[in-house]
């Protein structure tokens, strides 16, 4: 059999030890103070925790007062953590209310003296603090695979604090009772360990997917305007005329081109280039569905691929965002420039072709629309089919 105190000894140990790989997790992602509340949460444990054990060799305001205390900011900083992993900041205060409340109930000596009362109230603080964490996660972004693990480690910590809410006795009969029972030490031991090491490691893990995720991200957007890359946008909308021909689906795809945005570049500098890039994705944003799917595939070139449209309905959305950008006045600097853009349009038959016949033909609508004076959407009267995986011919 082990012992209450060789319990909580290595219990203390595991705090100690997840709150030195949090620290070191942090050193290595310091964009993420998250990681730093986290590991100073798991200190302060630990650190109420090892009071606790001393608790006979030490007075009661020491380990009775100061480490409760200690364990309840652990958790409000804990919480501190969450919101800032969300970007949320919290004000300090909020999280020294928990211990505060608590070194308020130490002075009313009813309170104090019943250890009953104790338990209810520290628990009570500490189940608080549990559910305003796993709130946290739960709105946070729980598209990362770490999220759901984690709040389900969290519930279970709230459901024990709960348990000693309503029935404060099983805890009474662990630290004053004449003896542990196996199944209670089993528990307990269960119990600490669990969300001890669980707690830890998917936090650590979920700063970790989440900027593995950040960074596929960043190598799938355009720096500059905020869309889709080439290479984001090439996959994505394989992937969508693959889905297409399984739904039998009509597709089109819109090719745009920045009308003499050499010139502009030339006669007003780069940064004016760069704000007219920005703003035709603003309007291309605006202008385009949801469900869209918009690029920049180079230069002043973009793509958007409509899925479930006719070729009516395709040449209205190019033409409201032809007519909303060519009215859209650009501020750079002393100068207000109107710019316009040209269109092509490429309508795909059943089956879809690739990816690649169908651009090639949106590119040749689009060259007809510059060669008939520009600020103009052009539609092929092609239709791109693909009569095999390798025979894409153009009706």
């Amino acid at each position: 059999m082990v012992d209450l105190p060789a319990l909580f000894v290595v219990t203390i140990f595991a705090n100690g030890m997840s709150g030195a790989l949090l620290i070191y997790a942090w050193f290595t992602n310091r964009h993420t103070p998250a990681l730093a509340l986290w590991a100073i949460g798991y200190f302060l444990v630990t650190t109420g925790e090892t009071l606790m054990v001393a608790r006979g060799t030490i007075g009661d305001f020491w380990s009775i007062d100061i480490a409760d205390a200690l364990v309840i900011a652990a958790y409000g900083i804990v919480w501190m953590g969450a919101r800032s992993f969300n970007n949320r900041k919290t004000p300090i205060l909020y999280m020294l209310v928990g211990p505060a409340t608590w070194l308020v109930v130490c002075q009313v000596e009813a309170l104090h003296s019943s250890m009953s009362a104790r338990v209810v109230v520290v628990s009570l603080v500490l189940f608080c603090y549990t559910l305003l964490t796993g709130f946290e996660f739960w709105r946070g972004d729980r598209k990362l695979s770490s999220c759901w693990p984690l709040i389900v480690v969290i519930g279970i910590n709230a459901v024990v604090f709960l348990t000693r809410i309503l029935w404060p006795g099983w805890v009474l009969e662990m630290f004053a009772g004449p003896r542990l029972t196996p199944s209670i030490l089993a528990f307990l031991s269960f119990q600490l360990l669990f969300h001890t090491f669980c707690a830890a490691f998917l936090l650590a893990f979920l700063v970790k997917e989440r900027r593995e995720r950040d960074y596929k991200r960043a190598s799938l957007v355009d720096p500059l305007t905020g869309v889709w890359n080439r290479r984001a946008f090439l996959d994505y909308a394989s992937r969508q005329l693959s889905r297409a021909a399984s739904d039998k689906l009509p597709v089109a795809l819109i090719a745009f081109d920045l009308d003499q945005f050499k010139s502009i570049n030339d006669n007003y500098g780069h940064l004016a280039g760069d704000r007219l890039l920005r703003s035709f994705c603003e309007v291309a944003s605006e202008a385009l569905r949801s469900g869209d799917l918009f690029g920049r595939i180079g230069g002043e070139e973009f793509a958007c691929l409509l899925a479930d449209v006719s070729s009516m309905d395709a040449a209205a959305v190019a033409e409201r965002l032809r007519s909303r950008f060519a009215n859209t006045e650009i501020n750079c600097g002393s100068s207000r420039l109107h710019a316009t853009v040209s269109a092509g349009i490429a309508l795909a038959g059943q089956p879809p072709p690739d990816l690649e016949a169908l651009m090639s033909t949106a590119d040749r609508a689009l060259y007809r629309a510059k060669e008939l004076g520009r600020n103009r959407v052009e539609l092929s009267k092609a239709i791109v089919v693909a009569r095999n995986p390798r025979d894409v011919s153009v009706l």
